[in-house]
């Protein structure tokens, strides 16, 4: 938390811009905006070295934000109150307290801290932690206590009563909901937390258990109920349909590689394919400096797989150390964290919008969206640390820890810690090293100390009100890194945030 609250807030990318933007405005009611009051965003947002570009113009002088609202309710008492950063601070207590009694039931407390201390000292959860106006974190939170309680309740609910068992069941299903109101490609991992309590429902009702079945029914309706209606309202309200919302407008390339199924590119090539194998090129780097726990967390996982199979195949007999595996973390729950992880990180690997990114000095952004991914990754590896003998987990532990806390002040102040070979030679900050460069005032755009001239030979890039789909003379992407290959513009040695 210190860390955290230690260093300003980073402001690196357009999307902090845009929920910045979007608390103040609702905060003030204004749920959206005419196009002076967002002319004048705009103009703010770059004299401060930043890029609005995610409100969208949903009718004649109407402006709404892009992004899913749920981030943005929730930060506006704590903007009211003029404290924004504790609205994620408050999220990772919560998380934290849910990681740790989840883990301390699994097995024990040794478990639940070395947990704890892996989910909130993550290279990439510190930093989005700092970001305070940006979705990412609370992405992971919302999910995490709305999951977590769910399998907290499931491993314990004989000991529960009808007040504490209905009151946990409904903080489960409304935080599980919050989480897809934060971010909507949280809602696969909430369908696999409802699927799998729908199954094992249906169970428990053949065999006679139904009374606690009938029981849980009200808290759980209660909970996706509101935050559905949550969200519906918000809809109908601002796009004048409960079926609308924010991305349906946009003009950024924000699909996945299965709505490209059956098309090719102008060279011939799957498009699906090149978006996977271009996320494939970029990810093992910026994932394991975002998430080095994959370096215990894979094997981990398949560590476990491998002794529940044996404890299936030789039932009874003894496996040392290994053989509470089989109790401390069913089948079901498994499954459970399996679908989590492959909903995150393979999903996110069929991401569009990623698929261009080069070098791994934009780590941050490249890997925020697999930010969700990392509980089942923490829960699983925490519980095979824990086994470990003390002289093996504790550095194991000290060495993620440590590395999470110096790769997270050098990304948020610029430092240079970690060498250039280990991290790509950038922080990360969006800028001429990752999604959300600019072009200086000898190229324009319509960018901080633009002209809004196209460079001779140029097309453009992507971004509304600039020109579409294109590269400056000798780009390297559109809207993607740098625009020159390697990042910088010749003479240009900095990035946008805040300035060059």
């Amino acid at each position: 938390m210190v860390l955290a609250l230690a260093v300003p807030v980073n402001m690196a990318d357009p999307d902090d811009w845009a929920y910045y933007y979007g608390v103040q405005n609702f905060a003030q009611e204004q749920f959206t905006v005419d196009s002076a009051t967002h002319s004048q965003q705009v103009s703010e947002a770059q004299q401060q070295g930043g890029q609005l570009i995610q409100y969208v113009n949903i009718g004649d002088n109407i402006w709404a934000l892009e992004k899913a609202p749920g981030y943005v309710l929730y930060l506006i008492p704590f903007e009211l109150a003029g404290i924004p950063r504790w609205g994620n601070v408050l999220l990772a207590l919560g998380m934290i307290i849910v990681t740790y009694i989840l883990l301390k039931r699994m097995r024990d407390e040794k478990a639940a801290m070395i947990g704890s201390l892996l989910m909130l000292l993550t290279p990439l959860s510190l930093v989005m932690l700092n970001r305070a106006y940006m979705d990412t974190y609370a992405s992971l939170a919302f999910l995490v206590m709305g999951g977590g309680l769910y399998m907290y309740y499931h491993l314990g609910k004989e000991k529960f009563g009808k007040v504490k068992g209905g009151v946990i069941l409904f903080l489960a299903f409304f935080l599980t909901g919050w989480s897809v109101v934060s971010r909507y490609t949280n809602f696969p991992i909430a369908f696999v937390i409802a699927l799998h309590f729908i199954i094992t429902r249906i169970i428990q009702w053949y065999k006679k258990d139904r009374a606690r079945i009938r029981r849980e029914i009200i808290p759980v309706v209660m909970g996706i109920g509101l935050a559905v209606a949550a969200l519906l309202l918000y809809d109908y309200f601002v796009f004048g349909s409960a079926l609308d919302y924010g991305y349906h407008y946009t003009k950024f390339g924000i699909k996945f590689a299965f709505q490209y199924l059956g098309q090719i590119n102008q060279s011939g090539q799957s498009v699906p394919w090149e978006i996977i194998w271009g996320n494939l090129q970029n990810a093992p780097r910026a994932l394991m400096l975002a998430f080095p726990l994959l370096a215990v967390g894979i094997p981990a996982f398949i560590s476990i797989l491998y002794f529940k199979f044996r404890a299936i195949k030789k039932r009874g007999e003894a496996m040392g150390r290994w053989s509470s595996l089989h109790t401390e973390i069913p089948w079901n729950i498994l499954w459970i964290l399996i679908g989590w992880f492959v909903f995150v990180f393979g999903l996110y690997l069929t991401y569009e919008w990623t698929a261009d990114f080069q070098g791994a000095g934009a780590w941050v952004t490249f890997s925020r969206f697999y930010l969700p991914g990392l509980f089942p990754v923490a829960v699983i590896s925490a519980l095979v640390l824990s086994r470990l003998p003390m002289k093996i987990w504790i550095p194991i532990t000290t060495v993620l820890v440590g590395f999470g806390s110096l790769l997270y002040m050098q990304s948020v102040l610029n430092l240079n810690f970690l060498p250039s070979w280990l991290t790509g030679g950038g922080a990360g900050r969006g800028g001429f090293d990752g999604r959300g460069g600019d072009m200086p005032s000898d190229g324009g755009y319509n960018l901080p100390g633009g002209n809004g001239v196209r460079p001779p030979g140029a097309s453009g890039n992507n971004t509304p009100g600039y020109y579409p789909g294109g590269n400056p003379p000798g780009g390297s992407g559109n809207y993607n890194p740098g625009y020159f290959p390697g990042g910088n513009p010749p003479g240009v040695s900095g990035n946008s945030t805040p300035n060059y």
